[in-house]
């Protein structure tokens, strides 16, 4: 809303350069003034804030029912900020209880309205943001989990891989040479010799 309020007011001045006649730029500058008063007296209602209140808290229940799903891990702290949201409910049913009862409002009345409703809605952002936080760390939790999981992978599959193309140093054995006979085999002379003498 900030930044649309801020986009409003960069074309109203840049449409304010355009006017030649100065009466008529002070006249659409003065115009532009009450209406941008009016609007802001109207989104500082009490019954405006309330209605932007409960649109909040219904939308921060959702997150919460998300993020329970997402981080069974963190039921109870998820549950904690559920209650703290009841809570808030409570006190806004509260102050529209008050509002109903109130007949005439008058500055002090209207002021302090605001005021309460203005301290559930920090109270309400407060939640969600507590929320969101536990969200990241349960997603940061997982995505480091993912990352160690692949990182195993990859040093098993590069360890398999470097196993299989390392050379393999294997020893030659050089074939055993039969036994040389000493001498020459032709003056050997058998083992059993039969001399027949004349």
């Amino acid at each position: 809303m900030q930044d649309t309020t801020q986009l409003m007011t960069s074309i109203f001045l840049g449409f304010l350069t355009l006017i030649p006649d100065n009466t008529l730029r002070y006249t659409a500058l003065g115009i532009a003034v009450c209406l941008a008063v009016t609007h802001s007296m109207y989104l500082k209602r009490p019954s405006t804030q309330l209605r932007r209140l409960n649109e909040d808290m219904e939308k921060t229940g959702q997150i919460i029912r998300s993020a329970k799903l997402q981080c069974p891990r963190d039921h109870i702290t998820l549950a904690e900020e559920g209650v703290r949201l009841l809570e808030v409910k409570r006190s806004a049913s509260m102050i529209t209880c008050r509002m109903l009862e109130t007949g005439r409002f008058t500055w002090t009345k209207y002021r302090l309205f605001s005021r309460d409703v203005a301290e559930c809605a920090r109270s309400v952002k407060s939640i969600r943001t507590a929320v969101e936080l536990t969200v990241e760390v349960e997603r940061q939790r997982k995505l480091a989990e993912d990352i160690s999981e692949t990182e195993g992978m990859l040093a098993s599959i590069r360890g398999h891989d470097n196993f299989w193309t390392a050379p393999f140093n294997i020893r030659t054995i050089s074939p055993r040479r039969p036994h040389a006979i000493h001498g020459n085999p032709q003056n050997a002379s058998p083992r059993h010799s039969n001399s027949y003498s004349a």
